[in-house]
């Protein structure tokens, strides 16, 4: 009987074991038959795709809540390199649509406004106890994005410099639907580079706020009250950027857009205590840069609650690139 000889039985074994092993290296092979390492195979393992696949639920990000996710897998040719057909046909949808791609006069100029010098409002004492005390600050003018840095603006940026694109982005091209969009997936190195190139800097926080908030201490740039359609926040359910130009009845006292919601904005600052904040925090410190003004995306992973306010501050580490995190830059006035 066949059962009774141990040296077949033994082979039988070696062989299913062998053809056992082959399947598992198939299910790891791309088109091209070759065999594919960890960093591929693995997105928390690659540093361009832990910035959405981290955490318990790695993986199970879905690609047709959001074209962040669709452009960033086509860039790298997920379909193609794991086998993914019926994947990558999906995702095929949401490629780049010409049908609502933008002529260059169409194109949002960014533009610099006026802050002029003097003292404001900043900082707040009901709320979190990193987020005071409400104290005055006394500033020199300066000048600030009317917008946030676009997509439009910082693909001249890449195109001049050939730094590294955004992980979302169609290689060195955005999504010609969203050319006026805010960019994000950038870092703080990104953004300071940027402001560097443009011959402007990132703005302190102190800056950034009052651009926000102008002279009388209100909680939202269009006043003390929160109204409807004037920010693209979580609650209003845009669930994407905007263009940059999208709300004009929330623009800040100075005619600044955006400076609640669509995407946060980076700092010069560490995250520090302001002067007379006697209250321990465990991030404070050289370690984590601060980001203001709030954005489409439910931060409720950073447990950043109402995150919109004139006065609310967020940190990350430099390096972060974030969905929801972008940036404008200021200029001293000579």
């Amino acid at each position: 009987m066949l059962l009774s000889d141990p040296m077949k039985i033994d082979r039988r074994l070696l062989l299913l074991s062998v053809l056992a092993v082959g399947l598992c290296l198939v299910s790891l092979q791309g088109l091209s038959g070759e065999m594919l390492p960890r960093e591929q195979v693995d997105p928390s393992a690659r540093e361009e795709c832990a910035v959405c696949h981290k955490g318990p639920f790695r993986h199970q990000i879905d690609d047709s809540r959001g074209p962040w996710c669709v452009n960033c897998h086509k860039l790298h040719n997920v379909g193609h390199r794991l086998g993914l057909k019926t994947y990558f046909e999906r995702f095929v949808r949401v490629s780049h649509d010409e049908k609502k791609s933008l002529k260059p006069k169409d194109i949002i100029a960014q533009k610099m406004v006026l802050i002029p010098a003097g003292a404001f409002i900043m900082g707040e004492d009901f709320s979190k106890k990193s987020l005071g005390p409400r104290h005055t600050v006394t500033l020199d003018s300066y000048y600030i994005d009317q917008y946030h840095v676009t997509n439009a603006h910082y693909k001249q940026f890449v195109d001049a410099t050939r730094r590294m694109p955004p992980p979302h982005w169609f290689g060195p091209v955005p999504a010609l639907s969203k050319l006026n969009h805010p960019v994000t997936f950038v870092s703080w190195f990104d953004a300071d580079e940027y402001c560097g190139w443009a011959g402007k800097r990132l703005p302190t926080e102190a800056e950034w706020e009052k651009a926000a908030r102008g002279t009388d201490g209100r909680m939202f740039p269009w006043g003390k009250k929160y109204l409807k359609q004037r920010a693209n926040v979580t609650s209003e359910g845009f669930k994407d950027t905007t263009p940059v130009d999208a709300l004009p009845e929330g623009v800040s006292p100075y005619g600044v857009f955006d400076m609640a919601g669509n995407v946060f904005q980076w700092t010069s600052d560490w995250f520090l205590p302001y002067p007379g904040n006697k209250v321990p925090h465990p991030n404070f410190g050289e370690t984590l840069k601060v980001l203001r003004g709030g954005s489409f995306f439910d931060c409720s992973y950073y447990k950043c609650g109402i995150s919109f306010q004139t006065y609310n501050r967020i940190s990350l580490m430099k390096q972060t690139k974030s969905i929801s995190a972008g940036f404008r830059c200021v200029k001293s006035k000579q």
